[in-house]
């Protein structure tokens, strides 16, 4: 079955000291079950605009992030478990590290929330903290 839903996304991000939020809206498309579903949307605001995010959550726990268009990235955040990809941004390709501390998913073909924090790393020096909680509502667009 496949849904679409209105889209928040709310992002906490400390790197090097500074934190920064960010919150933004859209539609997107939801398929699955609740213990494995895939929600694609594409970025609304930012360097990132027009990007497509691909977001795969497997038993509640592990959410493999793919971003396609002008910032490609692949990348798996899984509780307790460190993955290390590569990642393309505004400002360079780099191999990153990521070290989920949390994954929870609350969500089904009504809705819900995503919330997964994760530490990032280069070459095992801390980068950052990152936070996101994603709602998936009702489209009233």
């Amino acid at each position: 079955m496949e849904r679409t839903f209105l889209v928040r996304v709310y992002t906490r991000q400390t790197i090097n000291g500074e934190t920064e939020e960010i919150r933004m809206e859209t539609t997107g498309t939801w398929s699955g079950t609740s213990d494995a579903y895939t929600l694609r949307y594409t970025e609304a605001d930012g360097d990132l605009r027009g990007a497509v995010t691909l977001l795969q959550v497997e038993n509640g726990k592990c959410v493999t992030v793919q971003r396609e268009g002008d910032f490609e990235s692949h990348m798996v955040i899984e509780e307790n478990v460190r993955h290390v990809s590569q990642y393309v941004t505004p400002y360079g390709t780099f191999m990153l590290g990521v070290n989920a501390s949390t994954v929870e998913s609350a969500v089904d073909e009504n809705g819900g929330t995503l919330r997964f924090r994760y530490s990032t790393d280069v070459d095992m020096v801390p980068l950052g903290e990152i936070a996101f909680e994603i709602t998936l509502s009702e489209n009233k667009r």
